[in-house]
């Protein structure tokens, strides 16, 4: 056989192994979540709570089998019947010039891909969401959310996969160590900024008011010597019930932003200690670390395009007798798929220690913050009804942040 045929058959086997171990996972985890309540977990939900958090997992651990297998098939006949040849050969029928043609290329995929996603995203907002308490969107918001980004992703992507494919077009193998800078830069870019441009267009952020919680936090961040730049409310409650809060930046540019549903369910005292978590991942350097590791990941994917790239077979692998930077791309994604696991599980790892040391922060620095963390943790985990007991490989491949039972047990530990 040709060297394109076993890449093709790499390509399958990569993608049916892929599927066979996340159904296998997700299968495990929906199994463990049956195993019987420690006295701590019995103390999280009642009788009521519990058994809605068991029909939440189950219903959406059915729900992604589907939407697993549905999107396996359809990558899996794209391949074998040289779809991506067919859209590739179609717009070299049409335009000369090979930017345009990656350009329009990946274009397509991108705008073919969030169309056939959408019922999907659909049925689970308005469905299941919906059914269990926590959709507060419309189907206008639904659709303009779907509209806003997919246009943010064409229009950041596309520039940017352009002067990747120049790049690749003027330089070929020695490509890669410009395009990582490329993409360094833009990451830093979006690390120091994204949250500014990109959030407003979805929520509303308004500084949050005058009042004991401003002041609590306020207060706090100065005992810290945390320089906080902004503090905001967001208005999360339109789209979901669900809590959250979030810290973004570097530099002089620190953001803190809560949930308005955070700020309704917890105590002034518990939303600080969490707010002292998020300040935990600032002092204890995780947001240098976790932006210089994802910069390791990208320096690896890029130096392995370089070397692979040139390769004709990876088009002729999906179809095509005519070298192109776009299916050669696509076709080493495809392949990639072990690596970027492996990738996964690393990062997963690193996020959950951070998380640990997060928490640790908050008890070191806000009195009381023990009891405060632990009872936001377990208002946290019942209005997201939390999976008590998540399989091990599960929280490997899927968790950045460890099982609520981890990290209250973790507390009393610290």
């Amino acid at each position: 056989m040709k060297t394109s045929d076993w890449l093709l058959i790499g390509i399958v086997a990569f993608v049916l192994i892929d599927f066979a171990v996340g159904m296998f996972i997700n299968y495990l985890n929906e199994q463990s979540k049956n195993q019987p309540l420690s006295s701590e977990a019995a103390d999280i939900y009642d009788e009521a709570e519990y058994k809605k958090s068991m029909a939440y997992g189950t219903t959406k651990y059915r729900f992604e089998m589907l939407t697993t297998l549905i999107s396996t098939v359809v990558i899996l006949a794209a391949i074998m019947l040289g779809w991506f040849a067919w859209l590739d050969g179609q717009l070299r029928d049409r335009f000369s010039n090979n930017l345009l043609i990656t350009m329009l290329f990946i274009g397509i995929l991108v705008l073919v891909s969030s169309i056939a996603n959408l019922p999907a995203s659909f049925y689970s907002t308005f469905t299941i969401e919906e059914k269990f308490g926590f959709n507060k969107s419309t189907k206008k918001l639904f659709f303009q959310d779907a509209v806003k980004q997919l246009l943010i992703s064409l229009a950041v992507g596309l520039p940017l996969l352009y002067a990747v494919a120049w790049i690749y077009q003027e330089l070929q193998s020695q490509f890669w160590l410009i395009a990582w800078l490329l993409f360094a830069a833009f990451s830093l870019f979006m690390f120091v900024f994204g949250t500014r441009i990109f959030l407003p267009m979805f929520n509303k952020l308004k500084p949050l008011p005058d009042g004991e919680l401003r002041s609590a936090v306020e207060d706090y961040c100065h005992t810290q010597g945390f320089p906080l730049s902004k503090l905001y409310e967001m208005d999360a409650s339109k789209r979901s019930t669900k809590l959250n809060a979030f810290f973004s930046g570097m530099g002089k540019v620190k953001i803190i932003g809560l949930y308005d549903t955070l700020i309704e369910k917890l105590t002034i005292e518990e939303t600080v200690a969490v707010l002292a978590h998020e300040v935990g991942h600032y002092k204890r350097k995780h947001v240098y670390t976790m932006f210089a590791f994802s910069n390791i990941q990208m320096l690896i994917i890029f130096s392995l395009m370089g070397w692979l790239l040139g390769n004709p077979n990876l088009s002729k692998a999906l179809g095509s007798d005519t070298p192109s930077f776009h299916l050669s791309m696509l076709a080493f994604f495809l392949l990639f798929t072990p690596v970027s696991t492996l990738l996964g599980l690393i990062n997963n790892s690193f996020s959950r220690h951070n998380e640990y040391q997060a928490d640790q922060y908050s008890i070191d620095t806000y009195p009381n913050a023990r009891e405060y963390m632990h009872s936001a943790l377990k208002k946290l985990s019942v209005e997201s009804l939390s999976n008590l007991n998540p399989h091990p490989i599960y929280v490997a491949v899927h968790y950045s942040h460890p099982p609520i039972l981890d990290r209250l047990a973790n507390l009393k530990k610290v």
